[in-house]
């Protein structure tokens, strides 16, 4: 902890240096990591009359609020929130990577102008992953998988995940239907607690590297993303767009104003389920193993709606946009 706070200190401190000595007409591009950098920059900017895009990755302190990580009533969590409010306000552009994102931002700076407030949503690396066969798969057959229905997890189970319901699903077994799971985080013992016993019934692997990724991304018959209720509007997990791109069902455990439902539901790339609801998310595994049509058509949509809207180049695209904008 100490040396992660010592790599924060000083990356910021060679940050401010830089922003201090650097000419003037640059454009300033900052985001959530670490936290507190855009509060400082932000000022420094303000004093040599730069223009500053501010990109949200991630809400902090809010998210950890609201997860009950850190109480809004302790002084140094509400001088935070001050002064990120004035962060915000003193940006040339904020950008969320989502709506229920922007949706928030507006609650918390309601006079802040609405051209100042864009939504550029994250991208997937379409030459990394691409849609493959199934049955043909390196991954699959190295792991047995060709006979089994696959419902697969893979990344980051972090914060904002909601492990619990996958879990208890997990524990109850349905026949022909293998669970994968890939990665590791803070929310690993929630999962691992949820499944009981029953954890020998699904497989488990670390993070893999790029190649076995790809590989990894399309051995599934759909792919699981996740959202709390709590963490609606502080982020967007990055992994849906990996599993579009893969040309994949997309299993959303996901509050139905979350970024994650709104693209799913829109897409009609696969199916949304509320947190919590065990049995609505059986019902949705067992639709798409018994629907391989309707599946078929959700995988055809899942790639349809990432080569539309989020590869590098629309990413790109987007960015390059925006750019012009506030140094036109």
């Amino acid at each position: 902890f100490l040396g992660r706070m010592f790599n924060i200190a000083s990356f910021s401190i060679s940050v401010m240096l830089r922003l201090i000595f650097m000419k003037t007409g640059d454009l300033i591009v900052i985001h959530t990591t670490p936290p507190l950098l855009a509060i400082l920059v932000v000022g420094i900017a303000k004093l040599k009359r730069e223009k500053v895009v501010y990109i949200l990755m991630d809400i902090f302190p809010d998210g950890l609020i609201r997860l009950g990580k850190v109480s809004p009533k302790n002084p140094f969590i509400r001088l935070w929130k001050n002064f990120h409010r004035k962060a915000l306000i003193g940006s040339h552009r904020v950008i969320t990577i989502g709506r229920d994102m922007a949706h928030w931002v507006k609650g918390e700076v309601p006079n802040l102008p609405d051209h100042k407030l864009r939504v550029i949503p994250l991208w997937q690396d379409e030459k990394l992953i691409s849609p493959g066969n199934f049955s043909n798969n390196p991954f699959v057959l190295k792991h047995n998988l060709s006979n089994y229905f696959v419902v697969q997890f893979s990344g980051n189970m972090g914060l904002w995940n909601d492990l619990e319901t996958i879990g208890k699903v997990a524990a109850q077994g349905i026949d022909g239907v293998k669970f994968v799971f890939i990665g590791d985080g803070v929310r690993m013992r929630e999962l691992v607690s949820a499944m009981g016993n029953s954890i020998n019934d699904s497989m488990f692997f670390p993070f893999l590297d790029n190649q076995e990724y790809a590989h990894s991304v399309t051995a599934c018959h759909c792919g699981l993303v996740t959202l709390r209720h709590e963490a609606v509007g502080m982020g967007v997990p990055s992994k849906i767009f990996g599993i579009m791109a893969a040309g994949i069902p997309v299993l959303a455990v996901a509050p139905k104003n979350s970024e994650i439902a709104l693209i799913v539901n829109e897409s009609e790339c696969g199916i949304v389920v509320e947190p919590g609801d065990v049995q609505a998310l059986v019902s949705a595994i067992m639709f798409l193993k018994d629907n391989p049509e309707k599946r078929k058509q959700m995988a055809i949509n899942s790639r349809v709606a990432f080569e539309n809207s989020y590869t590098i180049e629309n990413g790109l695209k987007n960015y390059l946009s925006m750019f012009s904008e506030v140094l036109g």
